[in-house]
């Protein structure tokens, strides 16, 4: 019982490595070497639609026996590629889809799943390129970069949540950044296993994904840098009280939820 998706762009390719079945992209992608139960992520390079080498990353999920877990419902590499389908959907810039699979047993017992995805060259997270790129709030450069950052991510963070769907892991390190042309910075989203769709509870997962770029965002950035944030998601035609109300409420879950690290 096996599925496997592979992007129209990329079937042709697929077809011409022979891997028209989970076992053979999983032989190619990991050299035929067994994989340790738990999660392996592999950077590596497969040839394109075009023949040329495109660097891509290959992640499995291994089981040392039949998996209930996922009885019925989607392997975590099979919810990251409908993610990844609904920020496209949304105008949020991700990883770019390739493969994903699942192999199951016969009473439908998940054995393992992996996800491949195009690479975003030149990319580094959000808390590393805060700390490398723009960290001295005193040079005007940073700053406006900054704000750029800032600005961006509200919108991304608000066009997912308008269609109510929500990431339930937008830490920085889920967030990459990369350089546009003109040298502004640009926001990626990856690593979404967890993302859905939700009909109840909106507010409190709204809060829960602030709360998760707060975690970082209350080490790196200024309680005004912070608000400003609040603001720009919540748009230009919210009261000052409505956004410290969210604040507030972001806040509140953020010290309740990473209580430990608030005492260190």
């Amino acid at each position: 019982m096996d599925l496997l998706l592979i992007e129209p762009a990329w079937r042709e390719a697929f077809a011409r490595l022979g891997l028209n079945s989970c076992p053979a992209v999983v032989r190619h992608a990991t050299g035929g070497k067994a994989v340790k139960p738990g999660v392996l992520v592999k950077p590596t390079v497969l040839p394109g639609p075009s023949g040329d080498a495109t660097p891509v990353f290959y992640k499995q999920y291994e089981f040392a026996s039949p998996s209930w877990r996922f009885l019925g419902r989607a392997s975590k590499a099979l919810r990251e590629w409908e993610s990844y389908a609904a920020f496209a959907e949304c105008g949020v810039r991700c990883a770019e889809r390739i493969a994903a699979g699942e192999e199951r047993d016969a009473l439908g017992r998940l054995l393992r799943a992996f996800l491949i995805t195009r690479a975003v060259p030149g990319a580094k997270t959000l808390t590393e390129f805060v700390e490398q790129d723009c960290a001295n709030q005193s040079l005007p450069g940073s700053r406006s970069v900054r704000k750029q950052l800032i600005v961006q991510l509200a919108a991304m963070t608000r066009r997912i949540h308008e269609r109510g769907f929500f990431h339930n892991d937008l830490y920085w390190r889920n967030i990459l950044v990369t350089r546009a042309g003109d040298g502004a910075p640009e926001l990626w989203w990856i690593d979404c296993p967890r993302g859905h769709h939700a009909r109840f509870h909106r507010e409190h997962r709204r809060v829960k994904d602030l709360a998760c770029l707060d975690r970082m965002a209350s080490l790196h950035c200024t309680r005004k840098e912070r608000l400003t944030f609040v603001r720009a998601y919540l748009g230009s035609e919210c009261s000052h009280a409505e956004a410290k109300s969210l604040a507030r409420q972001v806040d509140t879950y953020r010290q309740r939820r990473w209580r430990s690290e608030n005492k260190e």
